[in-house]
Parts: structure tokens; sequence; C-alpha cells
């Protein structure tokens, strides 16, 4: 097991667990090993602590994409990578961080990503836009998509105040083939996106379904 993924399956997950206050919903949805070898775990974004939070609620290890300005700072490049990280260039079309991405999934591991493309924090998750990265990534490797929400007050997450983590139905690979017959004829990124609302609203479902830390919730 890589470094990275002993320390989370250390005492260091349950520290972060409580220090969040955690409440996970619905842990029976994380795959297992055996009935997905890899996924994108796609997530929503509010918080620098989401992917060390959700890696620290998940069984197997979880790699995540980290804005290469964090690689240059030398004790916190050190730290990031010590819990999975890779580096991206979010203002410019990383084909490095792409094909890392790829080869990761391909290898076996799990690869949290961000359809708000970075944080947005204090903000309704309902009101983002998105980016496609999710379903290009899942549909390029051939591997499946599992939801999670992160709930938390005031719409980020914060050391000592409760936070909900819920984990919702993996979708596999063959599901998002079928979306991909049914919408014959279309571009790819037409599809992504097709795919990537889809996933991302199951998201906002959970939300809605199991927010009890915001009373001002949007509705519909």
């Amino acid at each position: 097991m890589s470094v990275f993924g002993s320390l989370q399956k250390s005492f260091i997950a349950g520290f972060f667990r409580k220090l969040f206050r955690v409440k996970i919903i619905n842990s029976e949805n994380e795959p297992l090993e055996q009935d997905a070898k890899s996924y994108v775990a796609c997530i929503n974004h509010s918080s620098n602590w989401d992917p060390i939070l959700i890696g620290a609620c998940m069984h197997r290890p979880l790699r995540y994409m980290a804005k290469s300005e964090l690689f240059k700072i030398p004790v916190l490049k050190s730290i990031v990578k010590l819990f999975g990280a890779y580096p991206v260039k979010r203002d410019a079309a990383d084909v490095g961080s792409v094909k890392a991405t790829i080869n990761i999934l391909e290898n076996g591991e799990i690869v949290g990503i961000y359809p708000q493309g970075k944080r947005a924090k204090r903000v309704h998750p309902e009101t983002v836009a998105l980016k496609s990265g999710v379903a290009m990534f899942a549909y390029k490797a051939k591997t499946g998509i599992l939801p999670v929400t992160v709930i938390s007050k005031g719409y980020k997450v914060r050391a000592f105040h409760k936070t909900i983590v819920v984990f919702g139905e993996y979708i596999p690979f063959e599901e998002l083939e079928k979306i991909t017959k049914y919408n014959e004829g279309m571009s790819n990124i037409e599809l992504y996106k097709i795919i990537t609302d889809r996933v991302y609203g199951i998201i906002l479902e959970n939300y809605k379904k199991y927010d009890t830390l915001n009373k001002n919730k949007i509705k519909n």
C-alpha cells in the first residue's frame, strides 16, 4: 500500500472525522474493490479540507487533483503529496494532468473530482456552474462514478462544526454506456455535460434530503 493509502487507514482518518464531527450516510454505497476496481468520486467542493475529509471517510485510498501552486511551497508540497494529491494547472489546458488522471484510474485507483472546478465556499452547491471533467475522465478510463455529497453549515467545511457526508448510489460504466447509446449522434462534449449534470443532480438531491444544518435552503 502507498504512503498516502496507509495514512488514510491510520488513526489520522479517525482524527479528522472527529475534528469535523462527521456523520456518514449510506456508506454501503461505496463500492468494494471486487465490485469496482477504480472509479471517479464526484464531490461538491467548498473547502480546502474536502479531499482529506472525504479520504478519511472512505475505505479505499483517494487520489485528487490539487492546484499546481501548492506544489511550489516546499513543506506544503510534501504534505499534499502524502495525502494522495497530484498537480493540475487550473487556468490552462493541462494535458499532463489529464493523462495522469486517466493513468491513475486505469491503474485501479480512485480519483476525487470536483465538478465545480474550484471551491464554491459559502454558496449553495445548486448555484454554481459545472465543468464536465467528471464524465470525461470516467468515460476515457472506462470506469464508474460515485456521487459524494458534503453538507456543512454555511456551505463551508470548518473544524469543530458538524459535517454530513452522503454517499450516493454508484453509477457503473455500463450505465454510462447506456446514456451514450441513448444519445447517439451527440458530440462528446454534449455527452459529458449530460452525464455530469445527472451525477451532480444526485449530489443536489442528497443535499436537499439530508441537509439539517442550513435553515434557508434553496427551493425549486
